[in-house]
């Protein structure tokens, strides 16, 4: 009878064990039998019924359990919450997390500018633009051809006849509210592809002043993002290939670094090969930083080597990312971090640096370091662990060495440093490794692809196994296929590589995805501006635009801008992570002529019409703040930093003239407003014009976005099961 009612105890526990996913709860009474007890349908009077039963049995067949020592710390098992917390990947929460912020930081510099930009009245309507590529009755497969070539929400707006500008706005303020959630609560995958949508509509419809390769880099990085937040919100390491997309972040970021060495030396411009670039660059680039202004002092020498140091960051030790050690990943985070805060310090770049420096941080071990036991294996692991340090210092020695050798000439003024290379030379170098560094990240892109399939398919039950699995297989496949793409920008480097069926077809992938920009090339300096000496570095003349008003033709007076140089005593400031779009397109223009710009034109006219949303972008405080100037007229002036001791910060000289004086009623400014497509009428009145209801409605649109969002997070939660299997 005892053996008989011990087998029934044994059956009654094995047949609960069996139905733990239902609702079984797992008791410890022992430590040497378990005890299961159905909550999920009893009665509680029931259940202290079958306890008290299974007690007695237990007190007829078995001895009271001994008591037991408690167990050492470093002994005690862990429970599968502390596990999955030591599991937690932290360079990958605070990649996303920085992610969430440049996110932020782009949506918020946007929308500020949005009126003054692609307003009705602004200087390049989106909503104009956006009608002008199609027909007025276009047909189905139009509207398809459009949304492909210009891939944006915004064509929702324009086919229901809305206001474009109210869709930017709303796309904006979605775009800030989520990644404020993002950077606070931390974000799913699907927070962060709405962010990776609502950007690309911007983008696509944004004309000149979107076009800028950091806003390509953004959509870039955010797009592997969305996969590596996994889009149900769950804990890393749940089946969504997180190896494998942090591969291709970290390709991106090789890609990057590589080609902005690159096509500095391909470019063939001197100030590279005499390494006096920086004596340019300080004062030539667009928004400089007070500190520029001081480092631009530096001996001449000094420069040179930073020049130097530089390009090998970029060249050579950027080999280092693709290195299996990750003592050799260190190395390289450390040189590329150190790049980007000086870059950071020395100008304003608006969220470019952040974005980079999230991607460094993919480069740190997601494991942390791991303690050996014994004493003598952690000797020899520190020895091997710096000898593999010294290692990578070599690699990245020998690499500048051959790729960037130093020239050192003497002379009566000093010594002269030079770069003993040419672009004949550096076009032969990149080519193996263009293709190196393509196959190693491919082998890479595999193994981790099948580490991923491997670890997903670890699970509990049968049915998630599998369904962990086979989700894990697609994201690898995926990952294959954007590997090949982002493979075809980098080997664009050298056409050469291209010139084969697998790189034809490839091309013409690349070219079908370039209007998402999920992928894309980059080339950042490729040449210095504002050399007047030819690259010697004594003659700095950097190009700016100067507008000019008068009431009357004879008394002139400066527009005042935000941000840009103007008045030889303008103080530079720090202005990033926003970006003074404006600004930044005054610098191309002073590049080029008027003719080549012809947002430039528009601007001339808007504000010789008083158009408010223009008028904002500008320096407030300025002149022709209350009204507007009868004559404008534009001259272009050769800047550069003051030198000695004198409260300017800049010397100027005059150049040219760059646009002739022109009123509101000009013949040259109503050409070149036909010429280029720039209605000079007054914005003509809607259909349905936006009156006071129109705010009330983007609010409760906005506040019911945030209700429905809210609403579906918190089910998912509640739906799905916790990490110690209750709910």
């Amino acid at each position: 009878r005892r053996l008989a009612r011990l087998g029934l105890a044994v059956a009654r526990g094995f047949a609960g064990s069996l139905q733990a996913k239902k609702g079984m709860v797992r008791s410890l009474e022992t430590d040497t039998r378990f005890v299961y007890r159905d909550t999920s349908k009893a009665k509680p009077s029931e259940i202290a019924k079958k306890d008290t039963t299974v007690q007695r049995v237990d007190e007829e067949i078995l001895p009271a359990p001994r008591e037991t020592v408690p167990k050492p710390q470093h002994m005690k098992r862990k429970t599968k919450e502390e596990t999955i917390e030591e599991r937690t990947d932290k360079p990958r929460d605070l990649f996303l997390t920085l992610l969430a912020f440049v996110w932020f930081c782009a949506f918020t510099s946007l929308y500020v500018q949005l009126d003054g930009l692609f307003g009705r009245d602004g200087l390049a309507p989106a909503e104009t633009n956006m009608r002008a590529r199609i027909a007025k009755r276009a047909g189905l497969w139009e509207w398809v051809q459009a949304s492909r070539s210009t891939p944006s929400l915004l064509w929702v707006a324009v086919y229901y006849n809305l206001d474009v500008l109210l869709g930017m706005k709303l796309l904006c303020g979605a775009g800030v509210l989520l990644s404020l959630h993002a950077v606070r609560n931390g974000g799913s995958g699907w927070i962060y592809g709405t962010l990776w949508v609502c950007y690309l509509s911007l983008v696509s419809v944004g004309s000149t002043f979107m076009q800028f390769q950091w806003d390509t880099l953004l959509l870039e990085v955010g797009f592997l993002g969305i996969w590596l937040a996994c889009p149900t919100g769950s804990q890393p390491f749940s089946g969504y290939a997180p190896r494998t997309i942090r591969q291709l972040l970290r390709f991106t970021l090789f890609k990057l670094m590589l080609m902005s060495g690159v096509v500095k030396l391909q470019s063939g411009c001197p100030s590279w090969y005499k390494l006096t670039a920086l004596s340019y660059h300080f004062a030539t680039q667009c928004l400089p930083t007070p500190l520029a202004w001081w480092l631009s002092k530096l001996p001449e020498n000094l420069l040179k080597l930073s020049v130097w140091s530089a390009l090998v960051i970029e060249i050579p030790a950027t080999a280092l990312i693709l290195s299996p050690f990750q003592i050799h990943r260190w190395i390289d985070f450390c040189l590329q971090v150190l790049l980007q805060v000086a870059i950071m310090l020395t100008g304003n770049y608006n969220f470019f640096n952040l974005l980079t420096l999230g991607l460094c941080v993919l480069l740190l071990d997601p494991n942390g370091k791991q303690k050996n036991a014994r004493s003598l294996m952690s000797k020899l692991w520190r020895v091997l662990h710096f000898l593999n340090f010294l290692l990578g210092l070599a690699l990245v020695a020998v690499g500048a060495h051959w790729i960037l050798p130093l020239s050192f000439a003497r002379s009566l003024t000093g010594t002269s440093i030079t770069l003993d290379t040419n672009p004949a030379r550096i076009s032969i170098q990149i080519k193996p490794i263009l293709l190196a560094s393509s196959l190693v990240g491919l082998l890479y892109i595999l193994a981790c692809g099948m580490l991923d399939v491997k670890s997903a398919s670890r699970r509990s039950f049968v049915s998630s196994k599998f369904r962990a699995s086979a989700k894990s297989f697609l994201v690898v496949v995926g990952g294959l296929i954007y590997f090949a793409t982002s493979c075809t920008a980098l080997l664009s480097l050298d056409s050469s590589l291209l010139r084969n069926p697998g790189g034809m077809y490839a091309a013409e992938v690349y070219g079908a995805l370039s209007p998402y920009h999920i992928t894309s090339g980059y080339g950042l300096f490729r040449r210095m501006t504002g050399m007047g000496d030819g690259g010697n570095g004594q003659l700095v003349e950097r190009p700016e635009i100067i507008l000019l008003g008068s009431k009357d033709g004879e008394n002139w007076e400066e527009f005042d801008f935000r941000h840009k140089p103007g008045n030889v005593s303008w103080v530079p400031t720090m202005v990033a992570p926003h970006q003074p779009r404006l600004d930044w397109q005054m610098w191309f223009a002073a590049l080029g002529s008027a003719e080549e710009h012809p947002w430039f034109i528009n601007l001339v006219y808007k504000l010789l019409h008083n158009s408010k949303a223009v008028r904002d972008l500008l320096n407030p405080e300025g002149p022709f703040a209350d009204a507007p100037p009868r004559y404008i007229k534009a001259d272009l002036y050769k800047y550069d930093f003051s030198k000695g001791s004198t409260t300017d910060w800049w010397n100027r000289k005059f150049d040219r003239r760059y646009l002739d004086v022109v009123d509101a009623d000009s013949p040259i400014l109503m050409q070149y407003a036909n010429a280029y497509g720039f209605s000079t009428e007054k914005p003509s009145k809607r259909v349905k014009p936006h009156q006071a209801e129109d705010l009330q409605e983007t609010i409760l649109f906005t506040c019911a976005f945030i209700a429905v969002y809210e609403v579906v997070r918190r089910s998912l939660d509640v739906a799905r099961p916790s990490l110690v299997g209750s709910r």
